[in-house]
């Protein structure tokens, strides 16, 4: 079974060593002190979610709100401003909590420069939207730790990523241990949307030595938008919906004659798990395998 800390596939390691800020590729650090004053603002979710992951309360986050009910881990801290829409940050407000740094996806090109005058903005990838699926060794998953030890390395903290790494190994492992008197089947990884070789979902089912059922094409987030008749193809196979939304969809689904017989909702191979950021990084992974061995334990052990 591959370990967290296997050999990466070189096309991999090119395209995150392409995608990671030019500062840490060039081995420079931003200030260390950085990680206690409070200085750095994430404009997006995943962003918020690697500067938690590696011990550090951001100056502010996009839709605070909406991210302790949508992300939930890591926790935000009391305290902590909503700095606006995450297509459309307040920038006012920006302009006067005045950060030493934003951190981002690079999603905001369009107030890029705006956001310049107010700090320097770094860009934090957790996602290979280039990946292909072609089964290089790791996957998302390997890309998102490459991305958040770069991201640790330029703040200055690099072991505060091995933590979160370590962290990640762990749930894994205990993970496994849940399911060890379970028979492994096949899973559909269903969040509304039916995820597939690309996604990071993906490689966590790798790592517990589970088989993704869905093995169609998916797109650069590694999802894929199917209808319900297109899930029969693997009889034997149980499905794993991510999110109230999508299970309040699934029982409307199975009082209708046309999908009752589906396998899984027939014979009740459905595990409801709570909402998981998908293209989440090192944090969505853990909380993931997490929730995936502490939700099928139950109903297969």
């Amino acid at each position: 079974m591959p370990g967290i800390n296997g050999t990466v596939g070189r096309r991999r390691v090119l395209r995150t060593a392409a995608l990671l800020p030019v500062g840490l590729m060039a081995g420079g650090a931003w200030s260390a002190e950085r990680r206690t004053d409070g200085g750095l603002c994430a404009l997006d979710w995943t962003s918020a979610q690697a500067l938690l992951a590696l011990g550090i309360v951001p100056r502010g986050i996009p839709e605070l709100d909406r991210y302790r009910r949508a992300v939930v881990e890591p926790a935000v801290p009391d305290g902590v401003p909503d700095i606006g829409a995450r297509a459309e940050p307040n920038l006012e407000l920006l302009d006067r909590l005045a950060p030493a740094r934003f951190v981002g996806d690079g999603t905001l090109s369009a107030v890029q420069g705006r956001l310049e005058r107010i700090a320097p903005v770094t860009v934090h990838p957790p996602f290979d939207t280039r990946s292909d699926g072609d089964g290089e060794p790791g996957g998302q998953l390997a890309f998102a730790i490459a991305s958040l030890r770069g991201l640790a390395a330029g703040l200055g903290v690099p072991e505060e990523a091995e933590r979160a790494v370590a962290r990640l190994d762990r749930t894994l492992a205990a993970a496994r241990d849940r399911l060890s008197g379970w028979e492994p089947r096949p899973l559909y990884i269903l969040s509304v949307l039916i995820h597939g070789r690309n996604s990071l979902y993906h490689d966590v089912l790798d790592r517990l030595g589970i088989a993704n059922a869905w093995t169609g094409p998916s797109g650069p987030y590694g999802h894929a938008t199917v209808t319900m008749d297109r899930l029969a193809g693997r009889p034997d196979a149980g499905l794993v919906n991510i999110g109230s939304e999508g299970g309040r969809a699934l029982e409307a689904l199975a009082a209708l004659p046309l999908f009752a017989g589906l396998p899984f909702l027939r014979e009740g191979r459905v595990t409801i798990l709570p909402p998981i950021l998908f293209y989440g990084g090192v944090s969505a992974a853990e909380r993931f395998a997490r929730l995936l061995g502490e939700g099928l334990a139950p109903h297969h052990g």
